[in-house]
């Protein structure tokens, strides 16, 4: 999954470049879409938790490596342990079960799922970030999860929700809670210790998983060694031109095109694997899209009214 536009919110450094910033997206998005499907093949060889692991202490180390042969270690400090500790849970726990999602639906229905993950990031900032959410923003919230229901298919209307389907949307609900706390974080917290400490936790998560599974520490495949490490590389290259991008440009420029994760799954997910999204899939994309990128259009409206009261 791509980083979601509250990351932004970390960023000290901002500036106006948008259509440089949207090539960093497309970039970014288009690396991480290559790293979900190593994953789908990974998955077929090895456990999630065994992924979750290795991947997350290689990722771990090489930005340890970084940060120490850079000086930058003394970035890593932290007021708030016990947030990071609760927002690396969310991480790790999201990784598990998009991991796991991807053993049962095609790569881009469980990424079209994923996307309600913006539209339960509105309503945890009611709760986390205290901000008031209008009516408009809340219909979007429906109306997307309807679409939702759409992508999953007709049998949801009959409360009937396959196990995949609940573990990609379980993987939505806590990618969003691990990313609204990203805003939570940020007025204390900087980029790199968020990153880093992240990492740390889902590494944690992953080694006392795989200690607790039995058959965890059997010899891995060597394919799946390499997928597990180029994973990592592209998990570290792919968040650099995500933070780019939103550093080059604003939010509202440059989030709509986190939606073409879609379409880069479904062109690799057809190339490899021959899965073509069905109508249903589409049709319930295109309204959970739709429904995002109206909550964006409306945080937009939102700041403008607040800047214009401010200064008035």
């Amino acid at each position: 999954m791509a980083i979601s536009p509250s990351d932004s919110a970390a960023a000290p450094v901002r500036a106006n470049r948008p259509l440089v910033g949207i090539v960093y997206m497309i970039g970014g998005v288009f690396v991480m879409s290559v790293m979900d499907a190593i994953a789908k093949f990974a998955v077929g060889h090895v456990t999630s938790i065994q992924i979750m692991g290795i991947r997350s202490t290689i990722v771990f180390v090489l930005m340890i490596g970084y940060l120490a042969s850079t000086g930058q270690l003394a970035q890593l400090r932290t007021r708030r342990p016990l947030a990071h500790l609760l927002r690396g849970l969310a991480a790790a726990g999201s990784m598990w079960c998009f991991f796991e999602s991807l053993r049962a639906l095609p790569l881009a229905t469980a990424i079209a799922i994923c996307f309600a993950a913006p539209l339960l990031m509105t309503a945890y900032s009611v709760v986390l970030l205290r901000e008031r959410v209008g009516f408009h923003r809340w219909t979007a919230v429906v109306v997307g999860f309807a679409g939702v229901g759409v992508i999953i298919g007709p049998e949801a209307a009959d409360g009937i929700v396959s196990a995949g389907a609940v573990l990609a949307l379980g993987a939505a609900a806590l990618y969003a809670l691990g990313m609204t706390m990203v805003r939570w974080l940020s007025p204390t917290e900087s980029d790199v210790t968020m990153i880093v400490l992240q990492c740390f936790v889902q590494m944690s998560v992953g080694l006392v998983g795989m200690m607790l599974v039995p058959g965890s520490f059997d010899p891995v495949p060597g394919p799946a060694w390499i997928a597990i490490g180029v994973m990592s590389v592209f998990l570290i290259f792919g968040q650099f031109l995500s933070y780019r991008a939103f550093r080059l440009a604003p939010v509202g420029a440059i989030a709509p095109f986190n939606y073409t994760e879609l379409v880069w799954a479904a062109i690799i997910g057809w190339f490899i694997w021959g899965e073509w999204p069905t109508e249903h899939v589409w049709y319930g994309a295109s309204i959970v899209v739709a429904a995002g990128l109206y909550v964006i259009w409306r945080e937009r409206v939102r700041a403008r009214e607040a800047a214009a009261a401010a200064t008035a």
